[in-house]
């Protein structure tokens, strides 16, 4: 995918872009949950036979499911967390990659905050990358115009702010 350099306004943009971020972050968390209630949901129909070894197997399973998605929502609510506290600084316009950079590169763009699948903004395709991620830590202190490299593919940094 090839980008070019946005005409937009950089705080601005920034502003809408986490607040966007937030509300997909959001989404994904409501999902979460509710696939946790779908589990636990049939635990009324596992406790009118508890005698039964297979419905306490099953009953097991569940649990352990949700438990494991309980986990991806615990980590979720952090980056919510971490995404809630950028906001005071949001527009802030920055010359190196670090927490809260928009990254312009001519292959994709992106957003450091929190690890979000593809997202449009102003019909610009973003990526949520988190400080954690390998590609990060690649990219992490480039600024305009330097290079990286991640997964034998080479970027080039064309726009940042």
């Amino acid at each position: 995918m090839k980008t070019k350099i946005f005409k937009v306004e950089h705080a601005e943009f920034k502003r809408k872009l986490l607040e966007a971020s937030i509300k997909k972050h959001q989404s994904v968390i409501d999902d979460l949950q509710n696939s946790i209630k779908e589990l636990l949901g049939n635990e009324e129909i596992i406790n009118e036979d508890e005698s039964d070894m297979s419905l306490q197997g099953f009953k097991t399973e569940q649990i352990q499911k949700a438990n494991l998605i309980g986990n991806q929502v615990s980590f979720a609510n952090d980056e919510m967390t971490l995404l809630n506290n950028m906001l005071p600084g949001i527009e802030d316009i920055h010359d190196e990659v670090i927490l809260g950079s928009v990254v312009v590169t001519d292959k994709m763009n992106f957003f450091v905050s929190a690890s979000i699948e593809q997202f449009e903004v102003e019909g610009i395709k973003i990526f949520g990358l988190s400080t954690e991620s390998p590609l990060f830590q690649e990219m992490k202190g480039k600024r305009k115009g330097d290079k990286f490299s991640f997964k034998d593919q080479e970027y080039k940094i064309l726009d940042l702010f």
